[in-house]
This record gives C-alpha cells, sequence and structure tokens, in this order.
C-alpha cells in the first residue's frame, strides 16, 4: 500500500503543491477582502494538492511514450509499470469531483454569485490544463503558454474565493506568474526535454527552434533570446510594483537582488549543458523566483506574509519531494554525482 502511496505522490509530483497553493493564497491577499490567512492557507493548500496532483496524473498518463524516451522514464510510474493507466485515471476524476465540492463549500462564507465567478476561474485555470495534457503539447504556442493561462486564472480564483475584487496587485502579480511561474517554467522544461519532446511530436518553441540537448545554447540563439525576454517581462512587472508603491527599500532588493539573480540563472543557463545541471538550475530559479516575486504584494500585505510565503513555499517543496520516491527535481541532487 506504501508503495503505491508513493506512486501517486511521484506521477502527482508532490513537490509543487505548494507552488500551486501558493499562486491562489497570493490571489486572495491581493483581493479587497480581509483575509483569514490561517484559513485560507488551509483551504489553499488543500484544493492546490488535489488540484495539483489530479493534472500532473492526467498529463502523465499521456505522456508515457514521451516520458519513455527521456533520461530517467522510470519517474513516471506508469511508464514504469508501477500505476495502470485506469489507476491513474481514476484517481484524476475522484480530484476533479474534490474540487469541485470544495468549490462549493465556499458557499458557507460567501453567495452564490461569488461562488459561481471562482467555479468559472476555476473551470478555465482547470480545463485549460486538461487540454495541455490531452493535445495542448503538440499545438504551437499551446506548449509554452498554456500554463500561463492556468495560473492566471488561478490567481483570480483566489480573488473571489475570500469574496473579494481584484486590486492593481492582483494584476501585477499576474503578470508576475505568467512570466516567471509559467512560461518560464516551460522554458527551461523545454530546453531540459528537447530531444524527448521533439521525438513525442512536441511542439515547444524549443523544439521550433532546433534546441538540442547537451550542447549549450549561444548568446545570438533564439530560444536563449526568448527565455531572456521572458526574465525581462518578469523584472518589470516586479519594478511596476515599485511604481505602484514608491518604497525605496523594494526599489534597492529589485537592483541589488532582482537583477542579479536573474542574470545568474541565464548565465547557468547560457554555460551548462548537461539534464542534471538543468535541474539544478531550475531548482535555483524557483527558490530565486520565489523570493523575487512574492514581495511586489508588500505595499498591500506589509513583509510578514511574504516570509511566511517564501517558507511555505521552500518548505512545502522539501517535504512534497521527500515523499516521492523518484523526485526530478530535489534539492539533494546537488551533492549527488550526474545521472
Amino acid at each position: 500500500m506504501f508503495h503505491g502511496l508513493r506512486a501517486f505522490a511521484d506521477i502527482g509530483r508532490t513537490q509543487g503543491i505548494t507552488t500551486t497553493a501558493s499562486i491562489a493564497i497570493v490571489g486572495a491577499f491581493t483581493s479587497t477582502a480581509s483575509v483569514e490567512w490561517y484559513y485560507y492557507i488551509v483551504y489553499f493548500t488543500l484544493i492546490g494538492a488535489i488540484a495539483h496532483m489530479s493534472l500532473n496524473t492526467f498529463i502523465a498518463v499521456g505522456d508515457k511514450e514521451l516520458d519513455a524516451q527521456t533520461y530517467v522514464p522510470s519517474r513516471n510510474p506508469i511508464s514504469a509499470g508501477i500505476l495502470s493507466k485506469k489507476a491513474a485515471l481514476r484517481f484524476v476524476l475522484g480530484g476533479t469531483l474534490a474540487c469541485v465540492a470544495l468549490i462549493v463549500f465556499l458557499l458557507v462564507h460567501i453567495d452564490v454569485r461569488a461562488v459561481l465567478v471562482c467555479l468559472l476561474c476555476f473551470v478555465i485555470s482547470y480545463g485549460s490544463l486538461l487540454w495541455y495534457g490531452w493535445r495542448g503539447k503538440r499545438v504551437i504556442l499551446s506548449y509554452d503558454f498554456t500554463f500561463s493561462v492556468s495560473y492566471a486564472f488561478f490567481v483570480l480564483f483566489g480573488v473571489f474565493a475570500v469574496g473579494g475584487a481584484p486590486t492593481i496587485y492582483t494584476w501585477i502579480f499576474i503578470g508576475v506568474v505568467v512570466f516567471a511561474a509559467s512560461a518560464f517554467a516551460q522554458w527551461e522544461n523545454g530546453l531540459k526535454d528537447a530531444d524527448a519532446d521533439r521525438f513525442a511530436g512536441v511542439r515547444s518553441f524549443a523544439v521550433v527552434t532546433r534546441v538540442k540537448n547537451n550542447k549549450r545554447l549561444s548568446l545570438t540563439h533564439p530560444y536563449f533570446l526568448y527565455g531572456v525576454a521572458l526574465k525581462i517581462g518578469f523584472l518589470l512587472f516586479c519594478f511596476s510594483a515599485f511604481y505602484v508603491d514608491r518604497n525605496i527599500y523594494f526599489l534597492l532588493f529589485l537592483l541589488l537582488y532582482g537583477i542579479p539573480s536573474q542574470v545568474y540563472v541565464m548565465y547557468r543557463f547560457l554555460k551548462k549543458e548537461h539534464p542534471m545541471d538543468h535541474r539544478r538550475t531550475i531548482l535555483l530559479d524557483v527558490a530565486f523566483a520565489a523570493i523575487l516575486g512574492y514581495p511586489v504584494i508588500v505595499g498591500k500585505t506589509g513583509v510578514l506574509p511574504i516570509l511566511l510565503l517564501v517558507v511555505y513555499l521552500i518548505g512545502g517543496y522539501l517535504i512534497g519531494s521527500q515523499l516521492q520516491t523518484n523526485c526530478e527535481f530535489k534539492f539533494g541532487r546537488f551533492l549527488t554525482s550526474r545521472e
């Protein structure tokens, strides 16, 4: 039984649960509503965990052929024969129904109209990733931007779930999420898995621009320039938060930490070429981007919620990765030999 639970942890990628849940949590913090953070962290963690694991399981079902071509195919329990396709799809169905039930539960706290708006945002967010797992990867633009659409609407779900409305900080954070947490994350995955994606017919920008695994990008390569453009977009939205709040300490933070951290990430992607090195850089980027992205709402929330969010994200990542047998992204791998 324990082995089976580990398989679901692997296929559901439990290491990323708090990353997903934090998107809705920050949405709630940016809303016009007064948020009882302790209550909603529990609520958004629960719905985030179920949605995150269900969608990753559905995507993994469709990735069986693709994952068989990667450097460690055993990380997909279906490809490895540990988990059946039927059991995985039952898990997806159960998770989807559980998410709907949790949204209906909001009726206890907010009115019917607000629940309907929440449900609409959730359907768009959840449904776009069902599309991604079904056909989206094989459609040009869809691979690279479907997560951006999904995460943007999950931010709005968080806003309306607490009975609030969007503020300027909501739109700034959506910009941060679109460029950093979704589009650039797909840039990283596209770079790391380009050869396997090409074999499976995935139409990512990495495949279209003829990226090859284990070969360095050049400064003038279209894919590298696209990645730089995404990082610039991310930074511009971070700087827009300073324009709203005019906090000199936040500006210094952006200049002394924000820009150097993002330049360093791009430098590593330019110089490193082995998949293990790419995974290490992705882990660095998760931490760097979170530390940079969450503070854009500091003018709305103050410093303490930002610190709690960073601890929540990184702590959840560490715990989630320990639940998995074959976690692709684990901080401990920084100390291991190359695979």
